[in-house]
């Protein structure tokens, strides 16, 4: 009998349950299930108390996988990893995930953690169990890095191989009914993922470091094989797609659309990841495809309204690309969230120097939005706070300025993206960051009560939301309207409600 193989995806957001697939966690799944290992995925949509569960289940398992990127996941993460070595002192741990790839030595340095595979961890994972049945080392397995009575072992780096050939994604392994979600492009909208990696060099993003700027992507027939099954066999009427970038082999974009119009297929793709330039530049065929596909939106990395900042980060591209894209998706009624990004550190600067830097990029991108944002209700922005990750190139320029990194793995689990990280960001502009993409910005996208109503069984609980959401949604239009963002008592009044939500 096969080895069994527990597998965790722990909380990432402290405020919102869990109502997803844990998609990372059935990615790295496939060879074991294809070779009939019995594996048990937990979440906390799957199991009413996920950590009794790996208490249980730990006592027969060969190894508890965890995938963890940084902020709270570490936190549960540990939790799980203790909670399992307690109870089954054999258990191997292993981490993956973006803050295990980015951060994997002090990630190692847990007395709970064994093995850390950065980067594409199917293959790995698989070989990693092999090897642990069979008593042997993982010397040459890339991307395994390994600690054995207290000396840490480190293999070179995986490098992104061509999934073409790999098993499909084995959705059996969940319960998909608690995994199907409401969006405002599905009323069954599950996760999917069709491609890994970023060719481009976005100097804050792991991308770079982890993926070694390379990007594979799955052929447009099989990603369409893939759709028809989650639409015929789960009753699936909206996908979202969660590749790092969807369009960076345009002739396989059009391919998978044009697929979808020719096979008939009636789901929506929401959330397609991609570049305003390239988008904006793109001819008028895609943008036809997308239109006839009725894909309902692009997540998009504008960054910021400031050239200087695009320029910092390694954008390599004008804000005025923003603009042209953001023209072509209200042309072609394509929904767009707009990801930016504030607090960026920039060398020979003091920090009042680059506190005010910050307060123009602030400025500059609530300008920029407020234009996009013109163009279509449904359009969304984001705000966040530059966060440093190891390994990154801005990372060393952070810490040259001033950035304190956690000396800890469980320092990390308190960083978040709205978060004042770093010296040069005042806690005042933190609370306007999160203020404006975490309140207002949902406010003024009136998709969001589609899917948030949709998340709420009770007729009574949802009656109530519906009015009280209509009140916020007033304040939030008027704040924005005049840019009057002082007194946040609404604000502090949502903070509330969302601590002690329990419905969405």
């Amino acid at each position: 009998m096969k080895s069994s193989i527990l597998l965790f995806n722990p909380r990432p957001d402290p405020y919102y349950k869990p109502v997803d697939l844990p998609l990372s966690l059935i990615c790295v799944s496939r060879f074991l299930d294809k070779e009939g290992y019995p594996i048990k995925i937990i979440a906390e949509n799957l199991y009413p108390d996920p950590y009794q569960e790996i208490r249980e289940s730990a006592k027969d398992s060969l190894v508890l996988g965890i995938s963890a990127m940084t902020g709270l996941q570490i936190q549960g993460g540990l939790k799980a990893s203790q909670i399992a070595k307690e109870t089954n002192k054999d258990i191997k741990i292993i981490w993956g995930g973006w803050h295990p790839s980015v951060h994997p030595y002090q990630v190692l340095e847990s007395p709970f953690i064994d093995i850390v595979i950065k980067g594409q961890g199917a293959r790995a994972l698989h070989d990693v169990v092999k090897r642990i049945e069979a008593g042997e080392k993982y010397k040459d397995i890339p991307g395994v890095i390994w600690k054995e009575n207290g000396e840490v072992f480190t293999n070179p780096d995986r490098s992104l191989e061509s999934i073409d050939d790999w098993p499909p994604l084995p959705y059996h392994l969940v319960d998909i009914e608690k995994c199907v979600m409401v969006t405002e492009f599905g009323t069954r909208t599950i996760n999917y993922v069709s491609s890994y990696g970023c060719p481009y060099r976005c100097s804050f993003c792991s991308e770079v470091t982890v993926n070694n700027r390379s990007w594979v992507g799955l052929n447009p027939e099989a990603v369409l094989d893939d759709l028809e099954k989650l639409q015929n066999k789960y009753n699936v009427n909206g996908v979202n797609l969660y590749d790092s970038l969807f369009f960076v082999n345009v002739k396989r974009a059009k391919a998978i659309l044009k697929g979808i119009i020719d096979r008939g297929l009636t789901l929506r793709l929401g959330n397609l990841d991609g570049r305003a330039k390239q988008l904006a530049e793109a001819d008028d065929e895609l943008w036809e495809l997308l239109r006839e596909s009725r894909t309902y939106s692009i997540l998009c990395g504008a960054e910021s309204g400031d050239q200087e900042s695009l320029d910092a980060i390694d954008k390599d591209m004008d804000v005025e690309d923003n603009y042209k894209f953001a023209e072509k998706c209200r042309d072609y009624g394509v929904k767009v969230i707009f990801s930016t990004l504030v607090g960026i550190p920039m060398l020979n600067h003091t920090h009042q120097e680059l506190t005010q830097k910050t307060n123009n990029q602030i400025d500059a991108t609530i300008e920029m939005l407020d234009k996009f944002l013109s163009y279509d209700s449904r359009n969304r922005g984001q705000m966040f706070i530059y966060m440093p990750y190891p390994g990154t190139p801005l990372y060393d320029t952070a810490v040259e300025l001033g950035f304190q990194e956690p000396k800890k793995l469980e320092g990390w689990a308190h960083m978040k993206l709205y978060d004042k990280q770093t010296p040069w960001v005042t806690p005042k502009q933190a609370q306007l960051v999160s203020m404006i993409s975490s309140y207002i910005f949902m406010f003024l996208d009136s998709d969001t009560i589609i899917w948030a109503k949709g998340r709420i069984e009770s007729p009574i609980k949802k009656l109530f939301f519906v009015w009280a959401y209509n009140i916020f949604a007033k304040i939030a239009k008027f704040r924005w309207k005049y840019k009057l963002f002082g007194f946040p008592l609404d604000y502090q009044l949502f903070l509330f409600a969302k601590r002690n939500n329990k419905s969405i």
